[in-house]
């Protein structure tokens, strides 16, 4: 019963991250995004547009998500991580309504990655929340 169960839940979990839609991103980058419940990822010109399937992308989500997914794969891999010439990071609800949209120019990510940083003000300093779809320049 435990290996039919296993066997279940692995196929459940395929057929989940088989349906993220990857447009211009990179196999590696896909690995590192998969099982993250996204619909969709888009890289155009350094602006990676993620879409959840969740009704709320929420701000401890939204950080965790920026700091464990696309930090870390800088900090895993930063010799292709460069070649993305990630500007901007736009975290989007199922609807594409909410959300949030990180600041990535520069070595953001690599001074993150200094000990004492706390992540959250870190990534929150560099952040603009997403209405209605559309998200906001940073200042």
């Amino acid at each position: 019963m435990k290996k039919l169960l296993a066997l279940l839940i692995s196929a459940a979990c395929t057929l989940a991250m088989a349906d993220t839609e990857f447009r211009n991103v990179p196999v590696p980058l896909q690995k590192a995004l998969r099982g993250n419940a996204l619909k969709s990822v888009h890289l155009d010109n350094g602006v990676m547009r993620l879409q959840m399937d969740k009704p709320v992308v929420s701000e401890l989500v939204y950080s965790t998500f920026i700091f464990h997914n696309i930090c870390a794969e800088q900090w895993h891999n930063p010799e292709q991580f460069a070649k993305l010439a990630l500007t901007r990071v736009e975290l989007l609800n199922a609807t594409g309504a909410q959300g949030f949209a990180f600041d990535a120019r520069g070595d953001v990510c690599e001074q993150m990655g200094h000990l004492g940083k706390n992540f959250r003000t870190f990534i929150g300093q560099r952040t603009v929340q997403c209405e209605a779809g559309t998200c906001p320049k940073h200042p």
